[in-house]
């Protein structure tokens, strides 16, 4: 039996917790093992606190502290969160290796030995206010299902609308996009059985990208139409990535400011940024640019570019 406050899909589970798998090692930022700074900087979606949940091996070290009146012979419930061991007599003999015989025609299997749970950088909120510190951690990898964080392995964190939640990497660290190629950072719900079907804060986490393409309109139909009506494919990183965009209620057009329409690209040669109009460098249809012309542009994928030489109103919506 899990512990009273216990969550996720972990704590359905019989047995001792499975042994740690294999990160990737672009999952971490301390490929070394250091310990964590007193505050680690983070993007300000992922809180305060002292370790950075990107980096897998953070808290790898944590020995969680003794809650009051605790100790070895506190009971099982342990640590808020931590599954408890199952006992070493649960259906295992003395001798630790197998049982008798059942019905005589097979053994018993072996129980494997009981582990000492995992630890990890969580983001946690309370009242809609998120908080980075160690706490429990699972075993399902990269897009694999979850209920809560408790069910991830280190560096990743459950989000995604309810009964859907995945298990994807954190990218709350600032500067360069950390995300593996085919993917992009992006805000999504954290997860949490506490939520129920309610959302939790929106989370910085590296998502899949989608490969659309830049030119796919609101309606665009066939298989290789993949944003939908409120969606819009726009470049997600700078190395031409693309992916699709929940359009906002009131997206920019040519020369308003981010974030941009479906069609146009946020560009960042100006500060404040703003939008730019998109186009195909061998459309046959000239009048995408009005009076200007297509310019290729370096962020933007093979055979895009942006409209330069012509006023907004001049260019195709």
């Amino acid at each position: 039996m899990a512990a009273s406050d216990c969550t996720g899909l972990s704590c359905g589970l019989l047995g001792p917790p499975t042994p740690p798998t294999e990160v990737p090692a672009w999952l971490s930022d301390a490929p070394d093992g250091s310990a964590p700074a007193t505050e680690s900087p983070a993007k300000e979606a992922c809180g305060v606190g002292s370790c950075l949940p990107d980096d897998a091996a953070q808290c790898a070290d944590y020995v969680p502290p003794v809650p009051p009146g605790g100790g070895a012979d506190a009971g099982n419930d342990g640590d808020a969160g931590v599954p408890p061991q199952v006992s070493a007599d649960a259906g295992v003999s003395d001798a630790g290796t197998e049982g008798p015989a059942i019905d005589g025609s097979f053994t018993q299997p072996t129980r494997p030995t009981p582990g000492p749970p995992r630890f990890a950088c969580q983001l946690t909120s309370s009242d809609g206010a998120v908080s980075r510190a160690c706490g429990v951690a699972g075993s399902q990898g990269p897009e694999q299902a979850c209920t809560s964080s408790l069910d991830c392995a280190p560096g990743l964190g459950c989000v995604g609308p309810a009964r859907s939640g995945r298990c994807l990497p954190y990218c709350c660290g600032v500067g360069e996009d950390s995300c593996a190629e085919g993917f992009y950072c992006a805000e999504r719900p954290l997860r949490s059985d506490a939520l129920g079907d309610a959302d939790g804060p929106l989370v910085p986490v590296c998502d899949r990208a989608d490969n659309c393409n830049l030119g796919e309109d609101e309606n665009c139909t066939g298989p290789s139409c993949v944003c939908g009506p409120e969606m819009a494919c726009q470049l997600v990183r700078p190395n031409s990535t693309t992916a699709c965009v929940k359009l906002g209620p009131n997206p920019g057009r040519a020369g308003e400011a981010c974030p941009c329409d479906r069609g146009y690209h946020c560009s960042q040669a100006t500060t404040p940024a703003v939008c730019v109009k998109i186009c195909e460098l061998d459309a046959a249809d000239a009048d995408t640019c009005g009076s200007g012309v297509c310019q290729t542009a370096r962020p933007l994928p093979e055979g895009w570019g942006i409209c330069v030489g012509a006023a907004p109103e001049q260019m195709m919506p």
